[in-house]
């Protein structure tokens, strides 16, 4: 891989599928900046990462903690060539009933946070070797789904801004893609199936495959985008990571609240 001594940014880290990225990025030899809103469990995963890893606590529903990221990022290894944006949260709720304030914050960290973290990172990814971007995206911005309306909806927005990126961006050597992830086993997911009977087993009759992904499986496709050597002649692209998702006609059941929340923005 061409991925060892690059400088890498991943949003939503301290755990689940963002975790499993920046883990993977170290082991192929790369410097990691990781960011999430609680600090305490973000120096922790800092720690088990070893000393290629540092970190920047921070919500990135506020664009001061993509500025900041990427400055450090730039201080720490003398720039920045991958970047990550992985931060995202799940609020279920139908669209007649859900509040306001969870509305804005789903978009707050998962469309308006994105789009801060690229108009920071772009100047810094600039005209670097191998300069990329990958958004972690969702199978449910491909089907619309009852109860992950909001969520959807920001996911679905994605899938537009990437190609969009790719073309605004290539004109300076960096390419933009993104995985569109299915359910994934993490920490988040098995809370709300503690909370809702049945959740889980529901999620899996969703897919061919017939199971959860692991968040390692949503990892090595980001980081084969990632390396120039693999994919360096794809940009725009939004690749289907989802166990057939799409292909399936079942549906997880209608969520009755943010008991069912999943959270990769920790």
């Amino acid at each position: 891989m061409a991925i060892a001594g690059k400088s890498a940014l991943v949003t939503g880290a301290g755990q689940g599928i963002g975790w499993s990225i920046a883990r993977a990025l170290v082991a192929a030899g790369a410097n990691v900046v990781i960011t999430a809103r609680r600090e305490g469990p973000l120096k922790e995963a800092a720690d088990r990462l070893g000393p290629a890893a540092s970190w920047v606590a921070g919500d990135m529903a506020d664009e001061t903690t993509a500025e900041a990221a990427v400055a450090h990022a730039g201080a720490r290894h003398g720039g920045l060539d991958l970047v990550v944006c992985n931060a995202g949260i799940l609020i279920p709720g139908i669209l007649t009933e859900q509040g306001m304030t969870e509305v804005d914050q789903v978009i707050g960290v998962n469309l308006r946070g994105t789009i801060a973290l690229m108009r920071a990172a772009a100047p810094a990814l600039a005209g670097r070797s191998g300069a990329s971007a990958v958004v972690v995206s969702s199978s449910l911005g491909r089907r619309p789904t009852a109860g992950m309306g909001v969520y959807g909806a920001t996911k679905a927005a994605l899938h537009h801004l990437v190609p969009t990126w790719a073309i605004e961006l290539a004109p300076q050597g960096i390419r933009v893609n993104a995985v569109c992830a299915g359910i994934t086993d993490t920490p988040g997911l098995r809370a709300g199936a503690a909370r809702v009977p049945g959740l889980e087993q529901a999620v899996i009759g969703t897919n061919l495959i017939k199971r959860l992904a692991t968040a390692d499986e949503i990892a090595h496709p980001v980081l084969t985008l990632l390396d120039p050597d693999v994919s360096g002649y794809v940009t725009g692209s939004v690749w289907d990571i989802d166990g057939g998702f799409q292909r399936d006609r079942g549906g997880p059941p209608r969520p009755t609240g943010p008991e069912g929340a999943h959270d990769d923005a920790a």
